[in-house]
């Protein structure tokens, strides 16, 4: 059975890791990420609340289309890897600094997931000079999407409807969620992360590397 998070996976063969630039998958990605500045802009400076929260689902539902094109279409890339978590958290990191700027959304709450993120950029320049390429872990995906349910929840928590309040708890409940499997996940990484550092400090010496079977999580 494909599950969730493997969507578009073919069983039947193995994933092909190519070094293209240009696929559909990524030009969808790139295209995620000209939806962030837009968002600040909408929401700065326009103050279209309403927009700006579609523009928020458009940009977080388009992750599951790009990774399920790539895997559907054999158009797996080392790129798509390295900047489609990264799409992600800085999706998290825009919409949560900008909403804490205009009061929508307390400054601690976005500090701690912007924070964990921070750490384990830190961590990998500083351990491997670059990306790891420790895999994304399920829990770091299901983490990741309760934040993109929970951190628009505040936005639409604040905006003049009939649904604020409702949305507005679970903004805080998809939120709580979120940052604690967040933090789950984050150990996670840097367990895989040490593992990873003391094979290729072996592999040095023996001139043979393997990647960890460890979890691993964005």
């Amino acid at each position: 059975m494909v599950r969730m998070f493997d969507a578009g996976l073919q069983e039947d063969r193995p994933v092909v890791v190519h070094d293209k630039v240009w696929t559909a998958a990524n030009v969808i990605t790139f295209l995620r990420f000209l939806g962030l500045p837009l968002f600040v802009y909408l929401m700065a400076v326009s103050q279209a609340y309403g927009i700006a929260f579609l523009v928020l689902v458009i940009v977080g539902t388009t992750d599951w289309i790009d990774g399920y094109v790539a895997r559907r279409f054999d158009q797996v890339t080392k790129l798509g890897q390295v900047i489609d978590p990264l799409i992600d958290r800085a999706l998290l990191a825009t919409a949560g600094l900008t909403m804490a700027a205009l009061g929508i959304a307390p400054w601690w709450v976005i500090l701690v997931i912007v924070g964990r993120d921070a750490f384990l950029l830190f961590l990998a320049y500083r351990l491997f000079g670059g990306n790891p390429g420790i895999p994304v872990s399920r829990w770091g995906k299901f983490a990741t999407a309760c934040l993109l349910i929970g951190v628009p929840g505040f936005l639409l928590g604040f905006m003049d409807w009939s649904g604020a309040v409702l949305w507005g708890w679970i903004g805080w409940i998809f939120t709580a969620v979120g940052v604690v499997t967040y933090y789950i996940a984050g150990f996670m990484y840097a367990r895989a992360a040490r593992v990873l550092l003391a094979q290729r400090r072996d592999g040095v010496r023996t001139g043979a590397v393997r990647h960890p079977d460890a979890g691993a999580s964005e």
